[in-house]
């Protein structure tokens, strides 16, 4: 009997341990589903939609308000509280927000193909438009949050796009199809617009830009004593017309008194090339523009706006920007192609 009695006793016992075992292996599945969940939901972003946003402490309608954030706001996605999201948002608050007013991106998100879609940046700066699906390929243009665009083909990470005339690649991450207000232009002063003119204290040309700030695109580049219309003017930045073209310069490069440009320099200034190949003169201080003709190294041309990379030159009948790289000033070089 007592021999009976103990083998019952070790098959409760080992009935037990399996239950156990068991329970702790279905509790460990469920830790690593929801740590999975949780990874996952680390590499996604949300983008704000459909006004305000606001961030809270917890996730509840009750919980203190941290911030709140705009249409288009970029925010990381670290976990999901029933219908609340755990985010880090652009300026760095860790916080809920509620998912219906969320659209989520999965790993940089998917946009449909053949839609209207708007450029977009956590930090407000311009977005790069690229001529292939990568970071290494050359740089065709960079653009403001809200610029619009064409989806031509989507991709988990790159997206092929047509903004305006021009067709490159953008970071999918960079699109939405939520509605992105554009920077808009200051409103102009009572006193109306005044004359004011470009000037530098080196006597180089300066940019005019898309937004008030040097991560913005240059539009233009104009050359000291250019006249331009003073629509808002700011302690950093003033928003001007030069011609019929609008754009952001640095107030410091505006002035009201007439400036005299520096006098062009006429001799002792040539094409040149490392490969000895024809240099192009463009319309405009970039590789993506226009080319208003080709010359032959040893081309004798005239300087009449120095630039950091640029210059703007005279050759014959022909005015336009070449770059830097491509100009000696020191007398007629001894061959074509002994400077790099």
């Amino acid at each position: 009997m007592i021999a009976i009695h103990l083998k019952r006793k070790e098959l409760f016992s080992m009935k037990r341990k399996k239950k156990t075992a068991a329970l702790l292996t279905a509790m460990i599945l469920l830790m690593m589903i929801l740590l999975s969940c949780n990874s996952a939901l680390a590499d996604q972003t949300g983008v704000v939609k459909g006004g305000w946003l606001i961030l809270r402490a917890t996730p509840s309608f009750t919980g203190t308000i941290l911030s709140s954030y705009p249409s288009g706001t970029v925010v990381t996605i670290t976990s999901q509280v029933g219908s609340w999201y755990a985010v880090i948002t652009p300026d760095g608050l860790t916080g809920y927000m509620l998912g219906d007013y969320l659209r989520i991106d999965g790993g940089g998100g998917s946009i449909p193909a053949e839609s209207t879609a708007y450029v977009t940046s956590r930090n407000g700066l311009n977005v790069r438009l690229r001529s292939g699906p990568g970071k290494g390929y050359s740089i065709l243009a960079s653009y403001a949050p809200g610029t619009v665009c064409q989806i031509l083909s989507a991709g988990r990470n790159w997206c092929r796009i047509q903004v305006g005339s021009l067709i490159g690649y953008m970071m999918t991450q960079f699109l939405t199809n939520e509605y992105i207000t554009p920077i808009p232009g200051p409103t102009p002063g009572p006193s109306g617009d005044y004359l004011v003119y470009v000037t530098s204290a080196n006597g180089k040309g300066v940019n005019l830009r898309s937004g008030p700030g040097k991560g913005y695109a240059s539009i233009g580049f104009y050359s000291v004593g250019t006249e331009a219309w003073m629509i808002s003017k700011g302690a950093y930045w003033s928003y001007i017309r030069i011609g019929e073209r609008y754009g952001y310069m640095m107030t410091k490069f505006l002035t009201e008194t007439q400036p005299i440009p520096p006098a062009p320099y006429y001799d002792g200034a040539y094409v040149v090339s490392a490969n000895g190949r024809s240099v192009n003169l463009r319309v405009a201080p970039s590789k993506n523009s226009k080319v208003i003709k080709s010359f032959r190294v040893g081309t004798r041309l005239t300087i009449i706006t120095y630039g950091a990379d640029w210059y703007f030159i005279q050759i014959g009948g022909y005015y336009g920007y070449m770059m830097r790289q491509f100009i000696y000033e020191n007398g007629y070089p001894s061959t074509p192609t002994d400077l790099y």
